[in-house]
């Protein structure tokens, strides 16, 4: 229709610059439409007496329409614009040949649609015009004879890589554009912004033929699956999954440690979006691996299962994790937060106790050596502690070293510092004047930073309901009612403002108004933390001696501080596409126990099979190892790595990783978004396979390629005589209907 009434495609008015070309000057048009003007006011006038002057605005509307409709069709409009010479140019077609494309939508698969539109009857009209380049892509882009022998299914979909491949290939053969077709599945992540520009930047139109639909409401899919890489042993570790749905229900997750059934959890599925998160506690019994794996119960219809399932691994370190603790004064709340974490299995808890102003009493200590000045002088020695807690103590009791190396605990070392509230704590202890007062959560200051020594009850925040931490059980509801029942904190600090990456998890109520009691923000590679009360000593006194809130506290405050912490060698193993990434890092790259080391790996998997590598230096990252391998099947893959100083075995550590082919099965929903992103980047078009037929003349109009530039005149455009008619008809109607004829 749009062709119908203006004679050309709607791409011919994007792509071309408007023009009169009848060669008359402008101001005579104008000159003519002022006359034309000055007439129709006369006659309006001379019929006044006979019309209303609502009457007269219309007619005369009309007919400066039909005069300004005459002029403009006498000066000849016109469109000016490059096209593409025929029989110069060439047209690449790139065919996605992943597996997801064999995946059915319909009565057919996605491939089988595909080819429909790439037999050489569906590309005569094309062929005519311009030479096709036919390519078929999945991790990276072949140059095709033609569209009939297709490669087998690709395991894998880059689409970024494999256009930029294309590009560089076909753009010696005077590329007019580039057809993409296909489901926009890219499980290498997406196109980032930097191949964006690159594609962009050949100056080439890419159009896009969406394959397969948008939404898939029989089919539900483990989108992801969020959780820790490493977890203490005895403590609960929470997974986020996210499930893909394109209808309401209900779904459910069950997990699994290797063969061995962990839980289960109904998820209720939301009508108002098509990604529903659920959050579901494991228990981690002992040191080792956790083998699990996220399965969702198929739902009546589901075709296609693989999607259900995601596997993780977790290391849970067989070490205790290391927390020093130096406090100022002895209180109760020192008695009681060390018999909480001393007992703790997971963890070595250190405390220095200040008795005199030149003596600390040591608790939790290996050896009479250790902490034997006192808080630690030099680095290495304070890095050795995963978690380090500060009590009522003055700024002062620290030299501007022993500051220093505090902040680059958290920042460097990747370690947990918490400040807890006391009479010469936090404010009063002036901290806020320190190097270590930019790393607390909170601005902290003399002014207003008085202890308080009053009962105060303590609040969940909503942030806090949703911590680990927090939780006293696994019902929300149970859990926000234990921490109500829980007595009032024996004191409270004021604090300063919050910064802007602090969260609150819980809150103190004081005169009828809340405030921060306990906060947090990252820092650095590390974690900081303000406990702005010395009084939770009360819950271990006022509650019964079976109640163990107090010590599920403390216990899992701690293990938080610790969790996170990075041991003094460390290794990761990720799959990425059809590799396993492994990396080694170590904490302290200056060390000179750490200067020209070599670190190797061996991988094996539950079927046998034996992978060494080399791990080598990455460029720009310190201390940072890295390492792939393609595995040759499926399975579980345990990694051992080791640092050698020549002949001498320096350290060792663990991990592992599942690797589990079948990507190609997730994201199986045409990527729509992702398609149009290309197209809108590079000026071309996105388009559905109904459409094909009108993407040889859109091509016609690219800047691409050897052009020639084309006139292509508007004045008998049929939509400018049927205005025409259409206002004479409409002035002649209300003529006869007003009785002026």
């Amino acid at each position: 229709m749009y062709e119908f009434l203006f004679k050309y495609p709607q791409q011919a008015f994007t792509d071309s610059d408007f023009v009169l070309a009848s060669g008359w000057p402008v101001w005579l048009l104008y000159t003519l439409g002022a006359i034309g003007t000055v007439l129709i006011l006369s006659a309006l006038i001379w019929k006044r007496a006979s019309l209303r002057w609502w009457q007269l605005g219309i007619l005369g509307t009309l007919q400066l329409a039909m005069v300004a409709l005459v002029l403009f069709v006498l000066w000849q409009p016109a469109l000016v614009n490059e096209r593409l010479l025929p029989g110069e140019n060439a047209v690449a077609i790139m065919l996605d040949t992943s597996a997801s494309m064999a995946l059915t939508d319909g009565d057919t698969t996605r491939m089988i649609q595909a080819q429909a539109l790439l037999t050489p009857e569906a590309l005569a009209n094309l062929s005519e015009t311009y030479t096709i380049l036919p390519y078929s892509f999945a991790e990276t882009a072949d140059s095709l004879p033609n569209f009939a022998d297709l490669p087998a299914p690709g395991t894998a979909s880059n689409l970024g890589q494999s256009i930029l491949q294309t590009l560089r290939q076909a753009t010696s053969s005077s590329l007019g554009a580039l057809i993409l077709i296909s489901d926009g599945a890219d499980n290498t992540g997406t196109i980032t912004q930097n191949e964006l520009s690159e594609i962009t930047g050949f100056g080439v139109p890419i159009h896009t033929v969406g394959m397969g639909r948008e939404l898939i409401p029989e089919d539900l899919e483990l989108e992801e699956v969020v959780l820790p890489t490493k977890a203490l042993a005895g403590t609960t570790l929470t997974a986020r999954v996210n499930i893909r749905h394109d209808q309401a229900g209900t779904a459910r997750i069950k997990v699994y440690d290797g063969d061995t059934f962990l839980t289960t959890e109904e998820v209720e599925l939301s009508a108002d979006q098509n990604s529903t998160a659920a959050f579901i506690d494991i228990e981690v019994p002992e040191p080792g691996q956790l083998d699990l794996r996220f399965t969702l119960d198929p739902i009546n219809g589901e075709r296609v299962l693989t999607n259900n399932s995601r596997a993780s691994v977790v290391d849970v370190p067989e070490d205790k994790y290391r927390i020093l603790y130096i406090e100022g004064e002895p209180r109760w709340e020192y008695k009681f937060l060390q018999r909480a974490l001393g007992d703790d299995p997971s963890i070595q808890l250190s405390t220095l106790l200040k008795v005199t102003p030149n003596k600390y009493y040591r608790q939790g200590i290996d050896g009479p050596e250790q902490l034997a000045d006192g808080f630690p002088t030099m680095r290495e020695v304070l890095f050795a502690y995963d978690a380090l807690i500060i009590g009522s103590m003055q700024v002062g009791e620290f030299t501007q070293n022993q500051q220093d190396m505090i902040r680059d605990f958290v920042s460097e070392r990747g370690g947990s510092l918490m400040m807890i509230a006391g009479l010469n704590g936090l404010g009063l202890g002036g901290w806020g004047e320190s190097v270590v007062g930019e790393v607390l959560p909170s601005h902290l200051s003399l002014q207003d930073a008085e202890f308080i020594r009053q009962k105060a009850p303590v609040i969940l925040t909503d942030s806090g309901k949703l911590a680990p931490m927090l939780k006293f059980s696994d019902s929300d509801t149970e859990n926000s009612q234990m921490w109500s029942e829980l007595p009032e904190v024996a004191d409270y600090q004021n604090l300063g403002p919050l910064r802007p990456a602090a969260t609150t998890l819980l809150e103190v109520s004081v005169g009828g108004r809340n405030q921060p009691l306990l906060v947090t923000q990252p820092y650095g590679r590390g974690q900081s933390y303000i406990l702005a009360t010395g009084g939770t000593w009360r819950w271990q006194m006022s509650l019964p001696l079976e109640d163990m809130r107090h010590e599920t506290f403390w216990r899992q405050l701690g293990r938080n501080l610790v969790a996170n912490s990075p041991r003094p060698f460390e290794l990761s193993a990720t799959v990425q596409n059809e590799d396993i990434v492994v990396r080694a890092e170590m904490r302290d790259p200056e060390d000179e126990i750490n200067q020209g080391v070599a670190i190797t790996a061996v991988a094996s998997s539950d079927t046998g099979e034996l992978v060494n590598m080399e791990l080598l230096p990455v460029a720009g990252q310190p201390g940072v190892y890295q390492s792939s391998f393609s595995p040759a099947s499926n399975g579980l893959y345990s990694i051992e790595a080791i640092t050698r100083k020549g002949e001498d075995l320096v350290s060792s550590t663990q991990t592992a990783a599942r690797f589990d082919q079948g990507q190609e099965t997730f994201d199986i929903r045409q990527n729509r978004a992702l398609l149009q992103r290309i197209s809108a980047a590079t000026g071309g078009k996105y388009w559905t396979p109904a459409q094909w037929g009108e993407i040889g003349p859109a091509i016609a109009y690219s800047s691409a390629g050897i052009t020639e530039q084309q006139i292509s005149f508007l004045w008998d455009a049929p939509f400018f005589f049927l205005l025409l008619l259409a206002l004479k008809t409409t002035e002649w109607l209300l003529r006869r209907t007003w009785h002026v004829i």
